[in-house]
């Protein structure tokens, strides 16, 4: 080596890469201690030794290299190789050789590779195994199934290890446990639901695997615990196995569940050994490998995770079911409260159509019978004394009837129970003709006490439900407030009737006082203008006497005492035709004499014999008929009567200074009130004749029930209003408005009577409306009455 190189050499010297440095005879002219390691020479048996007696012959340079390259650095020769060493290790290096390197040598650097390689081949295996592992865990997971979960990781187990067996060891207690599933080549037997009681697992072998730990066993035979299964090994063929733990770890705490342990916040604390995953080699012994061993516990862990999944995802259908069965059970209870809730409102329905006290209870009887399939069902009253007891309704469906039976009440403590609590009771009784039932009694009873009990029926083993009872006492409680509705409708029927009877006689006794009252009036009223016609004559006799003084001394003494007799007269003339004239209408005898009037022409008529009166009080008087009012068919007397009692009373009653209007006009429609009360009145008379009925009355078929056409005539007069309670008393007979001087205006309170009346037979009606200082009586009767539209019509179509 020249004295050029030597320096770069004693560089190459501290390099942990071997360097052998080759001249152009193909001799080794210096290499560096790494390369006399690797090559496992001495620097005295590699110096000026020829390349291709100590170096593999890939690194021999080629021959007359130095000719035949360039003196320039050549492209490097790279590789990798197997050295084989004197001492009989192989060293695997990888090699780089270079032409002219250094001035005319060649340089070969050597690099031991031997543990990169191993590194690698780890890798490598570790690669492969977790790739394994991941397709063995892909495939253990793809089913929530435990039996596919095993199946699968067995079989996957045993292809992976190329083992002849592969099982799942379950343990079901302390000293042993079953083979739940197996993978085996055909060669050898089954070990599938093999049942091992192995004492010796109780000890040190559960600590061992409850450790999380793996048993190599290369040699079952040399094994310590082989003790206990030394003929189960013989009959399986057992000569090599390892086992792993499948450790069962549970996060989720139990609903409800507390853990007061120091570790409770720990979910992966004291995991339970739930089996053991085992392979076996039966064709001859077989040393394992620790990446064997250490792939199957981690199979191992993955099958634990999956039966956990498998486990919850188990828990989370039961969880389901459970909620599937209480929504299904709440909506079943629902249901049935919607029924029952139905029932109990058809069966109310039909307690209230009727306010027969006896349909009442027949209804209540028969629905529960029905309803709650009962043999029968009963409603019974107490004595006044309460110490018998009768049934009077009853509903039977598998019993005989016993309607009408009495008992004592002291043999049937069930009932006295039942009056003393005031609540249901259920027991067991004798029934009187059939022997032991079930008895279920709910008393009908309100504030007032009770009014008897409602008993159900049925076989004595049958256990009435919450729903079912709820049902019985809301049909007491509706029971109860129909009987109670029913008595009160019963009482105030009988206050109805004999106030109507009171009613008629009274009007009895005014039409009898009328008519016997009537003659002596008359006789009165003629010897009153007998007397006016007597003193008339005595007063001219003695004005022809020549006594002027007798004469007008005589006239005004008695002409005020006549005026007197004759103004009562009058007045108790007219109060008894005003009761002569609401009793015949009343009895539904007086014809209506059908005309056509033209208000235009007859109200101006009618008022004028008011005009003085309202001058001399001050008032005045506005008449507003519109100029294309068309007359209409009605009766002019009760028309004229009609107007004039409401213009009378609007006269009396009028201030001084304030006005009286009378107002016409034509309305195209009837009020909604009108229609409903016209209907009812049709719906309640047809218009057709009835036999033995009066038909004197002319009325149209279609306008009385719903007329185009309405005329209107409203009398209003100012300065005076009626409180809204008295609005509809004021039609009343003989009722006069409370708080007013009853003296100051006089009349009896028949008027407006008679004229509410009158309208009605004339199938108008007549209302009063009022507002702050105004009072409005509105009179309406129907127009436009072609006569083909005319019939004759019983008068009871007019009756209020």
């Amino acid at each position: 080596m020249s004295l050029d190189v030597q320096p770069i050499w004693a560089l190459f010297d501290t390099f942990l890469d071997g360097v052998v440095a080759i001249d152009p005879a193909s001799r080794i002219v210096g290499c560096n201690p790494a390369a006399c390691k690797l090559l496992g020479r001495s620097p005295a048996e590699l110096m000026h030794q020829p390349a291709a007696a100590v170096l593999p012959t890939a690194i021999h340079p080629e021959p007359n290299w130095a000719v035949h390259s360039s003196p320039k650095p050549s492209e490097p020769r790279l590789g990798e190789l197997d050295i084989l060493l004197p001492s009989g290790v192989v060293h695997l290096v990888s090699y780089r050789l270079v032409y002219h390197a250094l001035p005319d040598l060649c340089l070969v650097t050597l690099r031991d590779i031997g543990d990169r390689r191993q590194m690698e081949e780890q890798l490598r295996q570790q690669t492969q195994r977790e790739h394994l592992l991941r397709g063995i865990t892909q495939r253990v997971r793809q089913s929530l199934s435990v039996d596919v979960i095993l199946s699968t990781a067995v079989d996957e187990v045993r292809q992976v290890l190329q083992v002849d067996r592969a099982l799942i060891f379950r343990l079901t207690g302390h000293e042993g446990g079953m083979v739940i599933q197996e993978s085996v080549n055909p060669d050898y037997p089954l070990a599938f639901e093999t049942v091992l009681e192995d004492r010796c697992f109780a000890g040190s072998c559960r600590e061992f695997y409850q450790q999380h730990k793996t048993r190599v066993v290369d040699n079952v035979y040399r094994d310590d615990w082989a003790g206990c299964l030394t003929e189960y090994m013989q009959q399986f063929q057992i000569k090599s196995k390892m086992v792993a733990a499948i450790l069962q770890r549970n996060p989720i705490q139990p609903a409800g569940g507390t853990d007061a342990s120091p570790h409770a916040t720990n979910p992966w604390v004291s995991p339970k050994l739930w089996g053991l995953l085992i392979v076996h080699s039966c064709g001859g012994y077989r040393q394992w490998q620790p990446s064997e061993a250490d792939l199957l516990q981690h199979i191992a862990d993955q099958i634990a995770i999956a039966l956990q999944q498998a486990e919850l995802y188990h828990q989370v259908q039961q969880l389901n079911l459970n909620l599937e069965d209480k929504v299904q059970q709440r909506t079943v209870e629902l249901k049935q409260s919607l029924d029952f809730e139905a029932m109990l409102r058809r069966i109310s329905d039909r307690l209230r159509d009727s306010l027969d006290e006896r349909q009442i209870l027949q209804t209540a009887v028969q629905e529960l019978a029905e309803q709650l399939h009962l043999d029968t069902c009963e409603v019974g009253f107490f004595s006044g004394d309460s110490k018998t007891y009768q049934i009077v309704y009853e509903f039977p469906i598998n019993l005989p009837p016993i309607r009408g039976l009495q008992f004592r009440c002291e043999d049937h403590h069930d009932l006295e129970a039942a009056i003393h609590a005031n609540s249901h009771t259920h027991s067991c009784g004798v029934h009187p003709l059939v022997g032991w039932v079930g008895l279920f009694r709910c008393p009908i009873a309100d504030e007032q006490g009770n009014l008897g009990i409602l008993t159900m029926v049925c076989p004595a083993e049958r256990i009435f439900t919450e729903q079912e009872i709820r049902l019985a006492e809301q049909v007491a409680i509706q029971c109860a407030i129909a009987i109670r509705q029913a008595r009160l409708f019963q009482a105030a029927q009988t206050q109805v009737a004999e106030l109507e009877r009171l009613n008629k006689l009274k009007d009895d006794f005014l039409d009898t006082v009328s008519h016997e009252l009537r003659t002596p009036l008359s006789n009165i009223t003629m010897a009153t203008q007998m007397l006016e016609i007597t003193l008339r004559d005595v007063t001219h006799l003695t004005s022809d006497l020549r006594d002027q003084p007798l004469a007008t001394q005589l006239h005004l003494h008695t002409a005020p005492y006549l005026q007197i007799l004759k103004e009562e007269s009058l007045r108790e003339i007219s109060l008894i035709n005003d009761l002569l004239d609401l009793a015949r209408i009343e009895s539904e005898t007086e014809p209506l004499m059908l005309t056509t009037v033209d208000l235009r022409d007859i109200l101006p008529h009618i008022a004028e014999p008011f005009l003085q009166s309202i001058h001399s009080q001050q008032q005045q008087l506005d008449i507003h008929i519109p100029d294309d009012l068309v007359p209409f068919t009605t009766d002019l007397n009760y028309l004229e009567r009609i107007l004039s009692e409401l213009l009378h009373n609007a006269c009396k009653y009028t201030p001084a200074g304030e006005t009286i209007q009378i107002l016409i006009e034509t309305v195209e429609d009837a009020p909604a009130a009108l229609r409903a009360e016209e209907q009812a009145t049709v719906a309640a008379h047809p218009l057709q004749s009835e036999a033995g009925a009066p038909t004197k009355t002319l009325l149209p078929r279609h306008e009385v029930s719903s007329p185009p056409r309405r005329l209107r005539i409203c009398i209003t007069n100012t300065g005076v209003e009626i409180p809204n309670q008295e609005r509809d008393r004021i039609f009343e007979k003989f009722y006069r408005i409370p708080n007013n001087d009853p003296w100051k205006h006089g009349g009896t309170g028949l008027g407006l009577a008679l004229v509410k009346k009158l309208a009605t037979l004339m199938g108008g009606r007549l209302w009063v409306e009022s507002a702050p200082v105004q009072t409005t009586f509105v009179l309406e009767f129907p127009l436009d009455l072609p006569q083909h539209h005319l019939q004759i019509v019983p008068r009871a179509c007019f009756k209020t």
